[in-house]
């Protein structure tokens, strides 16, 4: 209890890169029912993932700001310091133009760039292919992609052979390695998710003042 106060107390007092971060508590219920009717107000229901109820979103404040993104350093800072939640993952919202398809031209598609442990956080398999892990989630790693149910839809008619297909997001190619299930589309309606960590050797993202757009949330357990 008085180390989860501390956190959202230093989450209060930190400027914040809107991470979204996804926690899943290692907590019982008991004593932590107070608790969670308090974050109730921003639990991720009604998200059509499995326990929903167990999902929080969270921003950082600032005396000026009530309510801004978590720069990544702190992002990293919480995510080694965390000893309460299973899962503590980031995300951001991203805009990528797609070229490069035989007879299309080129849109621009609302991305996301997430953490390889999103994905386990929000309780979402693929419906084919797998995910990004936390090797290829790294700086320098292999250009991956996953796209929504939608994307694999419209631009491939729902042919399984999508996966190991390369598309071209703002003028580089990715490898498609997989297809999440139509209930998957945090943060925003996106319709294709990149390791976060490729994006995060620019100066801007090693600023603590700087918030780049992404969240952090929490889930609790079923202990």
């Amino acid at each position: 209890m008085n180390n989860l106060r501390l956190a959202l107390r230093q989450l209060r007092k930190s400027p914040g890169f809107t991470a979204v971060a996804v926690l899943t508590l290692a907590l019982g219920i008991g004593a932590n029912t107070a608790i969670f009717s308090v974050v109730n107000a921003v639990l991720l229901r009604p998200l059509p993932y499995p326990d929903p109820d167990r999902l929080i979103v969270f921003n950082q404040t600032h005396t000026r700001i009530p309510n801004i993104s978590v720069s990544f350093p702190d992002y990293q800072d919480y995510r080694r310091d965390n000893t309460l939640f299973e899962h503590l993952a980031a995300s951001g919202q991203w805009s990528y133009s797609l070229s490069g398809l035989e007879g299309r031209d080129a849109e621009q598609i609302a991305g996301a760039i997430v953490t390889a442990n999103f994905f386990k956080a929000v309780g979402i398999e693929p419906q084919i292919g797998r995910t990004f892990n936390d090797e290829e989630d790294r700086v320098g790693g292999p250009r991956l992609v996953v796209i929504s149910d939608k994307l694999w839809q419209r631009l491939f008619q729902r042919d399984r052979n999508v996966l190991g297909k390369t598309l071209t997001f703002g003028g580089e190619p990715y490898t498609v390695i997989g297809v999440m299930p139509p209930q998957m589309f945090s943060p925003q309606q996106a319709d294709a998710w990149f390791p976060l960590m490729p994006h995060t050797d620019g100066e801007g993202y090693q600023s603590r003042g700087n918030h780049p757009g992404s969240r952090a949330g929490a889930a609790s357990s079923r202990a």
